[in-house]
């Protein structure tokens, strides 16, 4: 019995003496408050968009390299009014078709999409001139669907050195089913315009907010 108590002692001795210890190395880790700061990602500040330096836009008629005149007019009023939502003042068609028809009849061979942008500038007073090509605007008709597929350029231009500031190219698809022709055309008729806006807005979420939204 006394070997089987003073192995108990020696037992509880060692367990005070690695409680002891363990104590003594928690008092040396630093607490929460004492930890350095780190901030977290959500809390660091976002880089500045980058600006454009560009307060008033031109956008051009645009020029057609594959699809219907209808696609590309709705192209440039989808385009129009996106421009405004960022921030960009409207700047009308009528001043911007009227300058061009003056440029033509002067140069006979000029089209839209090769007037640089400094003679637009000059004529109308704005900053940068948009410039929008047409790459794609069909409908495929297979068996019980058919898919709308809509493809632009989108370049803007600024007019006092004539370079390019911006540029990209978006692309935008969708699809009806039906079981017929003519209810297929009658439905990728109704969506045709809702695509075309969707790859406006696809390019327009990549392009620095104007001056309205600063």
């Amino acid at each position: 019995m006394n070997k089987f108590r003073l192995s108990g002692i020696v037992a509880v001795l060692i367990l005070g003496l690695m409680v002891l210890q363990g104590c003594s190395y928690m008092a040396k880790v630093p607490g929460v408050k004492d930890l350095p700061f780190v901030s977290k990602p959500e809390d660091e500040s976002q880089a500045p968009e980058r600006n454009l330096g560009v307060k008033t836009i031109a956008v051009l008629p645009v020029d057609i390299k594959a699809g219907s005149r209808d696609a590309a007019r709705m192209l440039r009023e989808k385009m129009f009014d996106e421009l405004y939502f960022k921030g960009y003042p409207r700047f009308p068609f009528e001043m911007v078709d009227a300058a061009l028809a003056d440029f033509r009849n002067r140069d006979k061979g000029a089209s839209g999409s090769t007037v640089p942008p400094q003679v637009i500038g000059s004529m109308l007073g704005v900053d940068a001139v948009m410039y929008t090509t047409l790459l794609e605007a069909n409908t495929a008709y297979k068996v019980v669907y058919a898919p709308v597929n809509v493809a632009a350029v989108f370049e803007l231009r600024e007019v006092k050195t004539g370079m390019t500031i911006w540029k990209y190219e978006s692309r935008a698809t969708d699809r009806d089913y039906g079981v017929t022709k003519n209810s297929l055309e009658l439905g990728t008729t109704k969506i045709f315009e809702d695509v075309v806006h969707e790859a406006v807005k696809k390019a327009m979420e990549n392009l620095p907010d104007g001056p309205g939204m600063q």
